[in-house]
């Protein structure tokens, strides 16, 4: 077993270019995951929720190689093959994933990578399949968003395990492709997140990252890639983490007091600092007021925003702003937080970002999207590629998830 001195002590290398280059490679396509809901035109009283035998509902597209199909349009599409009752849902750009009340983890999209988890790399399945993780493990949490083509998660005990794609060794392993789970280099792990080429883990009491360190997404003051766990550094020693949340070449934490840091990527202002810098070690966003919820999205050098709720309610985001995914009825990008235009009367209670769309979850379990909509990720049928104002789409829901134009809903119990 490794012990955190194995961790603390393990080597810093540089990124595996035959990987990158491996990967640049290869043509990405996009697979249609999905259908869409009917839109509202905005109301604030959607009509109800399609009937289905499943409650996780899945839209937009998912993208890797492969051939392009049809992007179907109208309802929501309801997955199939997942038995028991849906506790959580995390998407990649790729696939999805549902994790049961029994601790079971159920998988769907392309699994060009292996990221299903069950030991094949079969063709692209809208019926989930079960990830095949070892007996006697139990799943707890799943980390939302998931690594580029791979997968995450924590069971019962506070062991983190991954699979599917592994570039530059964003899963703390060795090998290209983990076909089945495998337990990863770290104890007591509460927290975890993926994107692109790198992973975070919140593990006794201390931040830790994996895999490439580009734009400084490692937080270990340097752009060197690492295989083994690297040290976030410069975050404060006293609250506790309660959430991390990754983009491409982005990562943030929002601690206990409401405050909240990020570091990497940060061309279109991403990091919410007042500059166009990217940064090595996490730097405070100047938020009016402590924060609540935090989530990152962004899935390429385009694009790249950040939404947050605060303890006063309201909603603020910053970064880019290319398709409105600010919600300020803009376009322009902003380096420092700007308000999120919520309808009057409406209350956002989740908040979840993609590639260049965002989403909310209102107090009444009515899903709200904005911003891109190029391959139907808002969901509400239009054809119109851009919306900068939340608009309500025809379906309730306790959680959604989206990582570029992958989007994933839990439908909301009667």
């Amino acid at each position: 077993m490794t012990t955190m001195v194995d961790i603390l002590g393990g080597a810093t290398q540089g990124r595996s270019r035959t990987i990158r280059r491996t990967l640049a490679a290869v043509t990405l396509g996009l697979v249609t995951a999905l259908a869409v809901v009917a839109c509202d035109s905005g109301s604030a009283n959607p009509s109800p929720a399609p009937k289905a035998s499943s409650d996780v509902y899945r839209w937009g597209v998912v993208g890797n190689q492969g051939a392009i199909a049809q992007l179907e349009r109208g309802t929501p599409t309801a997955i199939s093959g997942i038995t028991g009752k849906v506790v959580q849902l995390a998407t990649s750009n790729s696939d999805g994933y549902a994790l049961t009340s029994t601790g079971e983890v159920f998988a769907w999209g392309v699994n060009s990578y292996a990221e299903f988890g069950d030991g094949q790399e079969t063709p692209y399945e809208t019926k989930a399949v079960k990830v095949a993780f070892p007996a006697g493990v139990k799943i707890a949490s799943l980390p939302n968003p998931m690594p580029f083509d791979g997968g995450l998660a924590i069971d019962s005990t506070g062991h983190a395990w991954g699979w599917g794609l592994n570039a530059d060794d964003d899963l703390c392993l060795s090998g290209l492709i983990q076909a089945r789970p495998q337990r990863l280099p770290l104890s007591d792990v509460t927290l975890a997140t993926g994107a692109r080429t790198h992973a975070l883990f919140y593990a006794h009491g201390t931040v830790y990252a994996c895999g490439s360190g580009d734009a400084g997404e490692l937080g270990n003051g340097s752009t060197a890639s690492s295989t083994r766990p690297a040290r976030v550094v410069g975050l404060p020693a006293g609250p506790r983490v309660t959430t991390l949340t990754s983009s491409w070449e982005g990562s943030g934490a929002l601690l206990a007091n409401g405050e909240y840091y990020d570091w990497g990527y940060n061309a279109a202002g991403q990091l919410g600092d007042g500059t166009t810098r990217s940064s090595a070690v996490p730097v405070k966003v100047g938020l009016p007021g402590p924060a609540t919820q935090v989530f990152q999205g962004g899935s390429g050098p385009a694009n790249g925003q950040t939404v947050a709720i605060l303890a006063n309610g309201s909603v603020w985001a910053w970064g880019n702003n290319q398709r409105g995914q600010l919600g300020n009825g803009t376009r322009t990008s902003s380096d420092v937080p700007v308000r999120v235009n919520v309808p009057k009367g409406v209350t956002f209670t989740k908040v979840n970002s993609g590639g260049y769309t965002s989403f909310a979850i209102d107090s009444a379990g009515r899903l709200w999207a904005w911003g891109g909509n190029e391959n139907g990720q808002l969901g509400t049928g239009s054809s119109q590629r851009t919306q900068a104002f939340p608009v309500s789409v025809s379906i309730r829901l306790t959680q959604v998830s989206s990582t570029a134009s992958n989007v994933a809903g839990l439908g909301a119990h009667p």
